[in-house]
């Protein structure tokens, strides 16, 4: 029994300089908050709880523990949970924007699922200064991020909050369509690729081949090729961080190893031997790469800058109109469909191998922007059984026949 009498000593009734002060009753665990009680049944069934909880491996609620400001904890927690600066400094000012103002001045144990319905039911009508409602995607993010700070303060190693205010409520998220729906072909792709300057081409064969996001692109190091292998790690991507670019890890710190088209190793190995590499140092990893893809000055290449110079004249030339629908992520895309189609050589990759070799956070992700992709693949297999099982060889069976 870990219950205490702290107006009497153990086993006696010889009184403490304790007593008649406070509570009478205290409940020690060790691994839990001290406790005491006016009334010893009370802290008796405290004790019971506690225990139990132990038992379980439940880490005990200490009511006190949330009695922090959250806009206190949610600079902690962005710091424990995003290691990438500029991740950090994004989604702090979604906090910021949206949730902050609401919800920066109370304590985390004053977060209750009714001020939580009440703001999201104002985040839905919420406008930009423009008059505008917020898109889709922004209203999904903000939703994400406050319920993954909030799931932090309920399943963390100090429990601020019991349960999770949005355990139980049925709200309806809005969710962005990430279905691609025009996947360009290869002949347009060919055109593009075609209409680039000799020395940025190999960025774009790069990401049609192996399926690298821009940044990764600009961030292809000779250490990153195994020739003997036919592998391309991906390792770094190129960001903006404090007005410099620099390297970090790629989207969501996924470092992934691709296939390697022939074509493109000897694309990168022409054009390090033609316009050299420029060594630059990663403060993520501590390690000096030596980058294939630069500027003219041997600069790491800044997305803006390149998207104007190169980007756009080329997708020009295919008679496309520049903009958000036909940025350079059109060439991942095209890499994800051939490898879900397959070839007459080989079979397409199933949905865990292009979540693998896309990067992407979890199978969802995949599902949710190439399954229709997968559907298609799968009519086509449906039909070429058709073709080679026909029904001249095979002929249905019909009640006559049987």
């Amino acid at each position: 029994m870990s219950v205490e009498d702290r107006w009497h000593h153990k086993g006696t009734r010889k009184r403490t300089a304790d007593y008649g002060r406070g509570k009478r009753w205290r409940v020690r665990n060790r691994g839990a908050r001290t406790l005491s009680f006016h009334k010893k049944s009370d802290a008796q069934a405290h004790d019971v709880k506690v225990n139990g909880d132990l038992m379980k491996g439940v880490v005990p609620f200490d009511p006190t523990a949330g009695r922090v400001l959250v806009s206190e904890v949610v600079t902690k927690w962005l710091k424990e949970r995003y290691s990438d600066l500029g991740t950090r400094r994004t989604v702090m000012s979604r906090f910021k924007n949206h949730i902050l103002p609401t919800f920066g001045h109370l304590r985390v144990c004053d977060i209750t699922q009714s001020r939580v319905i009440e703001w999201w039911a104002e985040m839905c009508e919420k406008t930009k200064p423009n008059g505008e409602r917020y898109a889709t995607s922004t209203l999904e993010l903000v939703y994400v991020h406050f319920g993954s700070f909030l799931r932090a303060a309920v399943k963390g190693a100090t429990k601020l909050l019991p349960v999770h205010p949005f355990d139980g409520w049925d709200v309806d998220v809005p969710r962005r369509d990430r279905r691609v729906r025009n996947i360009w072909e290869q002949e347009r792709v060919n055109t593009v690729l075609a209409a680039m300057p000799e020395r940025e081409r190999p960025i774009g064969l790069v990401s049609a081949t192996c399926g690298h996001r821009q940044g990764e692109a600009f961030a292809v190091a000779l250490e990153d090729v195994n020739r003997f292998r036919k592998e391309i790690t991906i390792r770094h991507q190129v960001k903006r961080v404090g007005g410099k670019l620099v390297l970090s890890k790629p989207k969501g710190g996924k470092i992934r190893t691709v296939p390697l088209a022939d074509v493109t190793a000897t694309a990168i190995a022409q054009h390090a031997e033609k316009h050299g590499t420029t060594v630059v140092r990663c403060a993520c990893c501590n390690k000096d790469w030596h980058i294939v893809f630069t500027t003219a000055k041997g600069g790491l290449i800044e997305r803006a800058a390149w998207n104007r110079a190169v980007w756009h004249p080329a997708i020009q030339a295919a008679e496309l109109a520049t903009g958000g629908a036909h940025g350079m992520h059109n060439l991942r895309h095209y890499y994800a469909s051939r490898l879900i189609e397959g070839g007459p050589s080989h079979r397409g990759a199933s949905m865990e191998q292009v979540r693998d070799y896309m990067g992407h956070a979890s199978i969802v992700t995949t599902s949710e922007t190439y399954g229709h992709l997968f559907e298609q693949a799968h009519e086509r297999a449906r039909s070429l059984m058709d073709d080679v099982f026909s029904a001249v060889a095979y002929p249905l069976r019909t009640a006559e026949g049987q």
